[in-house]
């Protein structure tokens, strides 16, 4: 990497590598390199691939992810999806935690398959599951949100709140409980549930808290003398007699009402008419019988009610938000090994999901928007049979309850699913870890909340030191003398690039050609100038090589973007030269641009990257330099 600077001219130039894979990769739905505005993170606590298939059993006879074999030789059955979900783009989530790694276990396809046994050995559990996908980092069980050494991690609540979004948590069990707190609030403890439900309430970057754990009712619904098990007597009166800056809702009428729209908040504390789940540990036996033929909770909010009034809570900000959902409950029955509340809490978990996606399409759109289904561990170690080491398959009729089998009362080690749709999907696939034999390529949990950290959200106007060797780029533009004839501080016109490499990996098929995409790091422009008429940056880039084989530049364009929409605006939204056969950037093209209105103040500009690569290319890597350069203007 080289930078240097062109004196008087207030021009920089800073190389950058541009990397290109020419081999073809597979194409996958709803890619997307924007980066999102909104986040929806779905878990259904505990529900791996079977808790998926025991549903769509129960409901069409058949399903996807159904596996069957002696260990060593596993294959999973093909079938028809049945959420919607399941259209989504898919790819598999390890879940170890620091337990899990200490003891010698990492996700192991070979072992995971070998040996039926294998995943039951030191599972993690919802507290460093929660943390991993919240934080980007890996904890010990039980600790949320801190590490070995007692560091507090930030959370993707925070991370949202920081980049001025509004963030949110709901959940189908107590508020208080590891999911829901890990993207919140930090405790060693996870079971310091009072601790933690008062740290909630308290912190100031959560805009929606709502879940169960309700000190006067029971499992029913039905009212009883105070237990303050999940939040302390005096977070409870402070909330509830509002003395805090929520507004707060205890009952079904009022959760309908905001999901509604006929009432509106801007900060919602909601506390659901129940102790300890919404559905799940209500009274009466349900083995042997069908989903709801014992009769369900009548006075309590559903998840799906719930989920759309957070969504339009948090949807009144207009830089974005993040919104953690949890079907909590999907858990329990894993632990409780129920197979027909199994299947209600993972259908009440889909009904929540269809919920959103019509929040989505409604009120937002899939270019905005990233919506995640997950879990954060699989609970129970469900298949076709108990403790049968042969992998035996899953079957049922539609209206049925499906022939299967529980294989433990714990956490597994086994990969769960991650689909996904919106802004920011393709930067997910394109993050894989590694490839199981049976469920394909898989990410791990930590991934995804580091991407957005480091990359999709990383903080506006925060430009990385330059590496060691490097020049730093910085002009300056004398100030005219003030009226008493001194000469006044002048200001300056800075370029700075953030550190990285332009790596174009992502590609599509475009008729005779490879279409490959990419994003190139920021590049920040700070006018401090006291009189200027405004400034320009440039871009332009070398061919690319490897070995012989040259892709030339002016097959290589971009798409200018500018990170704060309120700043200065970029000319044009065409791609520059490549998809209308032009120069591309082999000649200088225009990235942004200011005026004496716009131009004070720091910018950050950014560029999606586009090239077509001819399908004669020979594969390989091929590297490049994009230089770009600030003049101003005068």
């Amino acid at each position: 990497m080289s930078k240097k600077i062109l004196q008087r001219t207030t021009t920089g130039v800073l190389s950058l590598a541009v990397l290109a894979g020419a081999s073809i990769a597979p194409a996958y739905a709803d890619n997307d390199t924007q980066s999102p505005k909104n986040v929806i993170v779905m878990i259904g606590d505990g529900m791996g691939y079977n808790h998926v298939a025991n549903t769509n059993l129960y409901e069409t006879g058949q399903s996807q992810y159904i596996t069957e074999g002696e260990p060593g030789n596993v294959t999973e059955q093909d079938g028809e999806p049945v959420q919607a979900y399941e259209e989504f783009n898919h790819i598999g989530l390890a879940t170890h935690s620091l337990d899990t790694m200490a003891d010698g276990y990492e996700y192991d396809s070979a072992g995971a398959w070998g040996d039926f046994n294998w995943a039951k050995n030191t599972p993690t559990d919802s507290a460093a599951a929660g943390t991993a996908m919240a934080t980007g980092t890996k904890v010990n069980n039980g600790a949320l949100n801190v590490d070995p050494e007692g560091n507090e991690l930030k959370t993707m609540s925070e991370l949202a709140h920081e980049t001025g979004r509004a963030a949110g948590v709901v959940s189908s069990v107590q508020y208080s409980h590891a999911t829901p707190a890990s993207y919140a609030v930090a405790n060693p403890d996870r079971n310091a549930y009072q601790e933690i439900g008062a740290s909630m309430i308290d912190a100031e970057y959560m805009d929606v808290v709502m879940g169960a754990g309700h000190p006067m009712y029971n499992d029913d619904g039905e009212e009883q003398s105070a237990a303050y098990d999940y939040i302390s007597e005096e977070s409870y009166n402070a909330v509830s007699q509002g003395n805090t800056d929520w507004d707060y809702m205890d009952s079904k009428g009022e959760f309908e009402a905001l999901a509604n729209g006929e009432t509106t908040s801007d900060k919602v504390f909601g506390l659901a008419p129940v102790a300890t789940t919404l559905q799940q540990n209500r009274s009466g036996d349900s083995e042997g019988t069908l989903p709801g033929e014992v009769p369900f909770n009548d006075t309590v909010p559903a998840l799906d009610t719930m989920s759309e009034g957070a969504l339009n809570v948090l949807g009144q900000d207009e830089d974005g938000f993040h919104l953690m959902i949890e079907g909590g409950a999907i858990d329990w029955t894993g632990h409780a090994n129920e197979t027909t509340r199994n299947i209600e809490e993972t259908q009440e978990f889909n009904d929540a999901v269809d919920s959103v996606v019509d929040w989505v399409e409604t009120n937002s759109s899939w270019d905005e928007t990233l919506l995640v289904v997950t879990a954060d561990h699989e609970t129970g170690y469900l298949g076709g049979a108990e403790d049968d080491p042969n992998f035996t398959e899953m079957t049922g009729n539609a209206g049925e309850l499906p022939t299967v089998g529980w294989s433990s009362g714990d956490h597994t080690n086994h990969l769960v699913p991650y689909f996904f749709k919106g802004a920011g999907s393709d930067a997910i696939m394109n993050s894989a870890v590694g490839t199981d034999d049976v469920r394909g390529d898989y990410i791990d949990n930590t991934t995804v909340a580091n991407l957005f950290k480091d990359e999709l959200w990383a903080e506006e106007n925060d430009s990385e030191e330059p590496a060691e060797g490097d020049i730093p780029v910085e002009a300056e533009v004398e100030g005219l003398p003030d009226e008493g004839g001194d000469p006044e501080e002048p200001g300056s016109l800075v370029l700075s690039v953030s550190d990285g490499t332009a790596t174009l990996g992502n590609q599509r098929n475009a008729g005779d050609r490879l279409r490959m995409t990419g994003t190139m790091p920021s590049v920040t422009v700070t006018d401090t100038r006291h009189e200027a008429n405004g400034w320009a940056v440039a871009g332009q880039s070398s061919d690319l090589t490897a070995g012989d084989g040259t892709v030339s530049a002016d097959h290589l364009g971009w798409v200018p973007n500018v990170a704060d929409e309120s700043q200065n605006p970029i000319p044009g939204s065409a791609i520059a030269g490549t998809m209308a056969g032009g120069e591309g950037l082999s000649l200088p093209q225009t990235l942004g641009e200011a005026n004496t209105d716009n131009r004070v103040g720091s910018t950050e500009l950014a560029a999606d990257l586009n090239l077509e690569v001819p399908v004669d290319t020979e594969a390989g890597t091929y590297d490049g330099a994009l230089s770009v350069s600030l003049f101003p203007v005068d």
